[in-house]
């Protein structure tokens, strides 16, 4: 049987044994903020964690959360009073089957639906808080009205609010106070807080058992001379270990420490030869590649030489690759300049063109005004020196066409 044990708004359907689960709703502890206290008047029932696997037919249709109010409609569903409110207000149909639905038709459910389903076991809603409370549902208004000490009061000396289990003291919580340490104010009920990582507070160092602060603690255990420590030279075989303060006198007689830089030196020269040996070893491989069997032939002199050889002309033919392929940016770069400078000459001759054929125009009308003829012959005339001056524009068009198809 599948059983919700978050019971949001949403089905969840994780749980597939009876065991007991007590999986939280929203967690609030994954956010910025600390969870908040739950009282009665803010208590959400559709937001409870069960801890008992729920039967599906105890869960309402519509939230898929445990029945609250159960009632039952003349199609002989059930759901809980609010939603199947909320659910005709926007259509007049019950939410499983479809069939006509009203107000009218929805009466309270049996009696024992409604007790199955308060005698669920619900954990109390301030258990992020500490509460550590588990009671029937019906029960858990009373809890939090009554005893939950996670449920936010009025303080006994202020109007703020304070939990209930810190509103016992007789003084008020959030009463400032000075810390004896630091000499900081907080409020009573944050002192303890304070308390726990105050820097000022003396803490007593594990190997000297001199007190220090919170702040100084760790710089001191790192330079305290009863701190136990190691040789400089345990990296190369000395032994010796013991407190810091003998380090020193260890140091100065210490036959590794003389030779640790003799060592390094070594060390250093081994690291160079081993890089030199990898990288002759991949040329022995290039020349002799691996795998060959002992019993297999053995390359002579004449051999070696050429596969030498042909080493040295595979790193030529990549070289003239190189140079080939610069050679043609280098192409690329010189056409497109000659294109572009071709392109510019050409635009240059077409304004030159068109200058010449406005100046034509202009000559050929002031020829026409100064002839002066009578007024049908300046007419027929006008209409011949329009012909003709059409005639050469369309002439004039032609040839600069021609033009730039010699261009």
């Amino acid at each position: 049987m599948t059983t919700p044990t978050n019971t949001t708004n949403t089905t969840s359907s994780t749980s597939t044994t009876t065991t007991t689960t007590t999986s939280t709703t929203t967690s609030p502890s994954t956010s910025s903020h600390p969870p908040s206290s739950t009282s009665v008047s803010t208590l959400d029932l559709h937001n409870l964690t069960y801890l008992t696997p729920t039967d599906d037919n105890l869960q309402c249709p519509i939230c898929h959360s445990p029945l609250l109010d159960p009632v039952t409609t003349n199609c002989r569903h059930t759901f809980c009073a609010p939603c199947i409110a909320s659910s005709l207000e926007h259509s007049a149909s019950c939410p499983v089957d479809r069939k006509p639905l009203t107000p009218d038709g929805v009466s309270p459910a049996p009696i024992m639906v409604a007790s199955l389903v308060n005698d669920l076991l619900v954990l109390c809603p301030n258990a992020e808080l500490g509460c550590p409370t588990t009671c029937a549902r019906y029960l858990l208004a009373g809890h939090l009205r009554d005893a939950c000490g996670f449920v936010e009061v009025k303080c006994s000396g202020c109007d703020d609010l304070v939990l209930r289990k810190d509103a016992a003291e007789e003084d008020c919580m959030h009463q400032v106070l000075e810390c004896a340490y630091c000499f900081e104010s907080f409020r009573r009920i944050d002192m303890e807080v304070h308390e726990s990582h105050c820097p000022q507070i003396l803490a007593e160092c594990p190997y000297c058992t001199t007190e220090q602060t919170r702040a100084t603690i760790t710089a001191h255990t790192a330079a305290c001379p009863s701190a136990p420590t190691l040789c400089p030279a345990s990296t190369i075989g000395c032994p010796w270990a013991g407190a810091r303060r003998d380090l020193p006198a260890h140091t100065s007689l210490c036959a590794f420490t003389l030779l640790r830089p003799v060592l390094a030196a070594h060390t250093a020269r081994l690291e160079t030869l081993e890089l030199e040996n990898r990288a002759l070893r991949k040329k022995i491989d290039i020349l002799l590649p691996p795998g060959r069997d002992d019993d297999g032939p053995v390359y002579d002199d004449q051999t070696i030489q050429l596969l030498t050889e042909q080493e040295h002309l595979r790193g030529d033919v990549e070289r003239l690759s190189a140079s080939l392929g610069e050679m043609e940016i280098k192409q690329s770069m010189l056409l497109m300049n000659e294109t572009l400078r071709t392109k510019e000459e050409m635009a240059g001759m077409r304004a030159a063109i068109n200058g010449m054929r406005m100046q034509i125009h202009w000559l050929l009308t002031a020829r026409l005004q100064r002839a002066g003829p009578g007024p049908g012959e300046r007419a027929e005339a006008g209409a011949g020196s329009v012909r003709r001056v059409t005639e050469g524009g369309a002439a004039g068009s032609q040839g600069v066409q021609g033009d730039r198809v010699k261009l």
